[in-house]
């Protein structure tokens, strides 16, 4: 794991200064991704994970506010502007304006962008549903769930590690490097053409709009 972290390390130091569009940003977020893929493989090879709970219909970790790198976000509304058909994406759209108190891109209780989906979302493992609707599957003291979830448990750790590593990358370079929350950054870009190469040379773009008075 410390090989892949030094491997994305070196790929965000070299290719986020190097970004002239939106389009090298997509490229380098999918790498990210491929890159963690490449780790989860090696951990369930070099330790088994029992079946986790988790399959299509499981939706308890997308019933709340996802947290990510703005990098991810842009590349799961790129995702789902490329895959999902007119009404869904006005779907999408209507969601983000609304403030749904849960992840936007939940569609019949799956992930709609699941083959983009951020950094995050891929450290979420249970073995037992009923733990994550009393919220210990990953927060709590429940949240390790045994010697059977060791490799999900270390691709967690690793994830965590890696936002961490990106953040630190992405202030060094001059860029916002705070989380932000996946549904109010998805409403910036579908609405702001321009969101990404704002990011990209140093504004935040994604910050949620003022509170307004009440009447």
């Amino acid at each position: 794991m410390r090989q892949k972290m030094n491997q994305a390390d070196a790929a965000f130091r070299r290719d986020l200064p190097a970004a002239t569009n939106e389009a090298d940003l997509l490229r380098l977020a999918r790498r990210t991704l491929d890159l963690c893929e490449d780790v989860a493989e090696t951990l369930r090879q070099i330790s088994p994970t029992a079946s986790l709970a988790c399959t299509k219909g499981c939706d308890t970790c997308c019933r709340s506010l996802v947290q990510v790198n703005p990098l991810f976000a842009l590349l799961a509304v790129h995702e789902a502007r490329q895959t999902f058909p007119p009404d869904r994406l006005q779907a999408l759209k209507d969601r983000t304006e609304a403030g749904v108190p849960f992840c936007p891109f939940l569609f019949e209780e799956s992930c709609s962008i699941y083959a983009a989906r951020p950094m995050v979302c891929r450290g979420y493992y249970s073995l037992n549903v009923d733990l994550c609707r009393q919220g210990d599957f990953c927060e709590k003291h429940l949240g390790y769930q045994g010697d059977q979830a060791h490799a999900a448990h270390q691709f967690m750790i690793f994830l965590f590690a890696l936002e961490k590593r990106l953040e630190s990358i992405e202030a060094e370079i001059g860029l916002r490097n705070e989380p932000v929350f996946l549904n109010t950054a998805a409403r910036t870009l579908l609405t702001t053409p321009d969101a990404p190469e704002r990011w990209r040379t140093g504004a935040q773009p994604f910050d949620p709009p003022p509170l307004q008075p009440e009447s």
